[in-house]
């Protein structure tokens, strides 16, 4: 025994404090630096490595003892030092926890992330050292390796220290190492626990104190497999590669003739960003992420040493020296466990002896064996999916029998087309490979790996016995008809299995993860297996298609998390065909049609099509219950979720803007963006965004629908009414998340009475008080930003769109079909206030009156048309029923002033160029006066209307022709004055001069402007005639350069006349 004073009650706390950390790091997690989650990460997996370690003592009060002396003394020096690093880190939660965590990216901002960025990477170096050494010493490494490998990390952490003034010895992190040198004698428990002087002063963080309060309890969970992860995969020596029991050693080559599917690689890059895993709710559950591979550490931290100059970079060089070699720790442990794994015993269930195949259906299953493995080389793990292919095809027929026997007994009849004698081959199939090829005992290390051990218990024990006790034993003519049956082992393939062009296929390729005893156990982990059957495929174009018989394909309908279509998936045997989408409404309306006989042979002329890309095929099930089954489940969620299709309207038509599953939604109270109590969250939803467009542009609006997640029990589906424009959305940065409010027609409106003293009810649209928030976290940035410009934009292309600034500029072309058949245009306006964005859209006709402001960049139009929304509750004398909210009815128009700001003069030219579509606007300038009347003889005649607008426009088609728009204050009637400026026009005047006079011609004068001829009109009932005057207009500008610029743009000379911002003109510069 040592003499260290060290107990379980110290592990107890260590384990509490590591746990107490890592939900509080955790929960600030979710917008923090990469550091920091990298550092969650590791406590996550260091509280794992302690738990583990409690329970390993808790249950086996002998573990300490088998330790022996050295490694138990080393254990105690690694848990005071994590004790103490896991205490400094405690420390800085505390400093900073007055600063709340409800905003992670406000939080990260106060906690002013560039000056402790080096301290929370010390810390996550150490806490990965710290799990390292201990699960060092929790393992059975020989003590040479051990040395070895503190050896190294000593001498890592020495060069860390060196670049590093300020951090403490590696002595406190490297225990073990020193611990291979000391004597084991007895020491004091000072030399033990070398913690620092202010934890030995804190008695609420003592050890002793905190062993008081956890000691006498009981903390016995079952053991958690810690690294079986982290078993990296076997090479060629390692992993025996099955061939057949007889084969000869000298045999050729294996020639491979088509494209073998392997499993999916491990993304060492998408493993070290992921977000640490979560805590849950309680210490004794945590997320799987304490497993994560520590090979993969080495790609979270920094950059590489190659690319790393300077002290600084130094530093970081050594940090990752010291990754390396715990990474390198952690691959020896892994192989260690491997090694393990092969000493225990294998549990093995002896054949039936009364169900054992005779010698020559062995012999033909031999045969059969040999012709595949010309091909290829198979494992024990390969050999095992397919005895449990052959295992789960014989479930497939029983399940009808099993409910009408009472007893769960079949007896092969004469009938030798049965099907319960096929059933009964295919058991003999898995049994014959299970026990005559996995079994030879020069293979039997390779099913010492966890997941084949679990393959060939299922199979053994649940599975093969078990269906095979269900029959009675075959007499002789039995055993003779059974050579007449399907007893192939592998499954007939069709060419374009065989030959597919991968780029043609959907990415999901591995079909091990469905092939399974358990239906339960299919799938990867975020995956559930709803139904699973076999069925008969025509696959790839005709001309290649080969009739198959039975049912060589498995089917599989699915869902994931995360994603809430359900999922249908098809594969082979031998894995070169697994292929994966989503199941949609349209997929069971071309099913297929029922009375398909029940007698082994498939008819495809019933089939079903599921294409899957470019890859066509067609289905067809081997009985009306597999249809009936398997169309049951999609058919009543798709039922339950119809709304958020698109209806077939009249008077409008309806099209999918946007459709993309999100993890998680929830409605928020909209004054205060908390959750509702109860709390309404869906997790792994549907949301789409359709659009209902009428005969009229304008009245063009918009639903927003939220679906469940096929593998809820109870299907749900939420359809809200969204406008087109005012919907606000917040994100923080370009994250998933995103928070979205909007008004509905449900504002109530009581203040008006009917005449009779009896209070009319109204319920309204409140653009500026919106009454629906809702919570969103999409699975990925990209469907975030998506849904964004979906809800702040058209969906059609805008025909001008200004995007420097953040509050952008949209204009589009917007028709009418009918009762009056228009084209206008729709104005959509981007805003941006404080963390919120939001648009608004207008609409102009031809005919419009703005006014522009050069000096500020601005222009106003003082009536823009806007849609209203109408409830279909409007002056009532009752209340509508609780259950029946009022809904959206109708739009009207409404009538609105409308400022809109440019960043720059061109900027804002390019905007109502767009919206002149055969004019472009090339000059503007403010000008004293503008007069319409000839000068006197003695002086000039300066006009009494104030000043004005002085607007260029030259003609698209022909480049030499201008029109002249300029428009005087409002107090004028007929503001708007328009001319069409040809050679000669111009009067010269005096170079000096800021005047510009044009000779006599026709102008128009009116009260807007017509943007499709730039001429001046009339709404009121005035003829055309009344609008066009004649005579001479002079034009005085502010200063003679004006002058001269509107002269150059005349005589087309523009581009020699430098240009000026308005700024110039305000600061004096002109």
């Amino acid at each position: 025994m040592s003499g260290l004073n060290w107990g379980v009650g110290d592990l107890l706390a260590v384990t509490k404090l590591a746990w107490d950390l890592y939900h509080n790091c955790y929960l600030v997690a979710r917008e923090a630096p990469e550091d920091f989650r990298q550092l969650v990460n590791e406590l996550a997996s260091l509280q794992g490595v302690l738990r583990t370690l409690r329970d390993d003592i808790n249950s086996d009060r002998s573990f300490l003892e088998r330790l022996g002396d050295p490694r138990k003394e080393a254990l105690e020096k690694c848990l005071a030092s994590c004790f103490a690093t896991l205490h400094k880190l405690q420390q800085l939660v505390l400093k900073y926890r007055e600063l709340g965590i409800g905003d992670g990216k406000q939080f990260w901002r106060k906690l002013k992330w560039v000056s402790k960025k080096g301290e929370i990477s010390e810390l996550k170096s150490r806490i990965m050292v710290h799990t390292c050494n201990i699960s060092l010493c929790m393992s059975s490494i020989g003590n040479s390796s051990l040395a070895r490998i503190e050896s190294s990390l000593l001498q890592a952490l020495e060069r860390q220290d060196a670049s590093k003034e300020t951090i403490k010895t590696a002595e406190e992190l490297t225990p073990i190492a020193r611990s291979q040198t000391e004597p084991t004698a007895a020491t004091s428990s000072k030399d033990i626990t070398d913690l620092p002087d202010e934890l030995e002063d804190s008695e609420s963080m003592c050890l002793q104190g905190i062993r008081r309060a956890f000691t006498g309890a009981t903390l016995v969970e079952p053991d958690a497999d810690l690294l079986s992860d982290l078993t990296p995969p076997m090479s060629e020596e390692d992993f025996s590669e099955l061939g057949s029991p007889k084969a000869s050693p000298s045999k050729p080559k294996p020639i491979v003739t088509g494209k073998i599917r392997k499993a999916s690689t491990f993304s060492v890059e998408r493993d070290a960003k992921a977000f640490p895993p979560s805590p849950l709710a309680s210490e004794d559950h945590p997320a799987d992420a304490s497993k994560r591979p520590a090979a993969t550490r080495k790609a979270s931290f920094g950059e590489s040493p190659s690319v790393i100059k300077g002290g600084k970079g130094k530093m970081h060089h050594d940090q990752g020296e010291v990754m390396e070699v715990v990474a390198d720790a952690m691959i020896e442990l892994a192989k260690v466990r491997q090694k393990e794994q092969f000493t225990r015993p294998l549990r093995v269930v002896r054949e039936d002896p009364t169900h054992e195949a005779d010698e020559s259906l062995k012999e033909r299953f031999q045969q059969l064996a040999e012709d595949e493995l010309r091909i290829r080389r198979l494992s024990a793990k390969d050999w095992l999916r397919v005895a449990t292919w052959w295992l789960l095809k014989s479930r497939n027929y029983t399940p009808k029998q099993e409910s009408q026997a009472p007893k769960p007994s079949l007896a092969i009849s004469g009938d030798y087309d049965c099907p319960t004698i096929q059933v009964y081959i295919d058991l003999l199939k898995s049994s014959w490979i299970l026990h005559t090829i996995i079994l030879d005992q020069n293979n039997i290390s390779s099913l010492m790996t966890d997941e084949n051990r679990k393959l060939f218990y299922n199979l053994s024990d649940q599975g093969i016995n078990e269906g095979l006790s269900k029959f009675q034993t075959p007499d002789a003519s039995a055993r003779h008809a059974l050579m007449n049956q399907n007893i192939n082992i592998w499954e007939l393939l069709q060419p374009e299995e065989e030959t597919f062009d991968e780029c043609d296929l959907l990415p999901e390729t591995d079909n091990q993860r469905w092939i399974t005893v358990e239906q339960d156990d299919a799938g990867e982990e975020n995956e559930t297996v709803i139904y699973r059957t076999f069925v008969n495929a025509a696959i790839g174009s005709k001309r290649y298609r080969i009739r198959s018989r039975g049912t060589p394909y498995m089917l599989i309908l699915s869902t994931k998390d995360g994603e809430s279509q359900p999922k249908v998936t098809i594969c082979n045997q031998c894995g070169t065909l697994s292929l994966t989408r989503d199941l949609t409404p349209d997929d069971l309306r071309n099913g297929p049609t029922p009375g398909i006989p029940d007698s082994g042979e498939v008819d495809m002329t019933d089939g079903m099509p599921l294409n899957f890309g470019k890859m066509k095929i067609t289905i067809a099930f081997a009985s009306d219950d597999d249809r009936q089954r398997f169309m049951d489940f999609p058919r009543s969620y798709f039922n339950a979720v119809r709304r958020r299709e698109p209806r077939q309207l009249e008077k409008a038509t309806e099209t999918l803007l946007f459709d993309r599953s999100i993890e998680l939604f929830e409605q928020l109270k909209p004054t205060v963006l908390k959750p509702l109590t109860p709390r309404q969250q869906w997790r792994s939803c549907d949301l789409r965004v359709l659009e209902t467009t009428c005969k009229e542009g304008w009245r063009t609006t918009r639903r927003l629908v939220i679906s469940s997640s096929a593998g809820e029990k109870r299907p749900r589906c939420l359809e809200m009414f969204l406008p087109l424009s005012n919907v606000r959305i917040s994100r923080e940065g370009m994250g998933r998340a995103a928070i979205v409010k909007w008004s509905d027609c449900t504002h109530e409106q009581s203040d008006r009475t009917d005449g009779n003293y009896n209070r009319m009810y109204t319920y309204l649209y409140n653009e500026n008080n919106p009454n629906i928030a809702l919570s969103l976290l999409f699975r990925n940035s990209a469907d975030a930003t998506e849904f964004e410009d979906t809800v702040l934009k058209l969906s059609i292309s805008p025909m001008f769109c200004s995007s420097t600034c953040p509050d952008s500029r949209l204009v589009y072309n917007i028709s009418d079909a009918e009762p009056n058949p228009k084209k206008y245009k729709g104005i959509l306006l981007t805003h941006t206030r404080l963390n919120w964005r939001y648009s608004e859209l207008f609409y102009m006709y031809r005919d419009i009156d703005y006014i522009y402001d050069r000096l500020a960049t601005r222009v106003r139009f003082p009536h823009l048309y806007y849609a209203d929304y109408i409830s279909s509750h409007v002056e009532k004398l009752y209340k509508p029923d609780p259950g029946t909210p009022p809904q959206f009815s109708h739009c009207e128009k409404r009538v609105g002033n409308v400022n809109i700001g440019f960043d720059d003069e061109q900027t804002g030219f390019r905007c109502l160029s767009a919206l002149a579509p055969d004019h472009d606007l090339i000059f503007s300038r403010r000008a004293l006066y503008v007069a319409t009347k000839p000068p006197r003889r003695f002086g000039t005649k300066k006009s009494n209307k104030g000043s004005a607008e002085v607007q260029l426009w030259r003609q698209q088609k022909d480049g030499n022709r201008l029109r002249l728009a300029a428009r005087w204050v409002d107090k004028v009637e007929d503001k708007w004055l328009t001319l069409t400026i040809g050679p000669g026009a111009l009067l010269q005047g005096k170079e000096n001069s800021d005047r510009a006079s044009l000779s006599k011609g026709p102008y128009e004068r009116g009260r807007k402007l017509d943007l499709k001829s730039l001429a001046a009109t009339d709404s009121r009932e005035r003829k055309g005639e009344a609008c066009r005057r004649e005579g001479p207009v002079v034009i005085c500008f502010e200063s003679g350069r004006d002058r001269e610029e509107f002269v150059a743009v005349v005589e087309g000379r523009e581009g020699r006349v430098g240009g000026r911002s308005a700024l110039d003109e305000l600061m004096g510069l002109g």
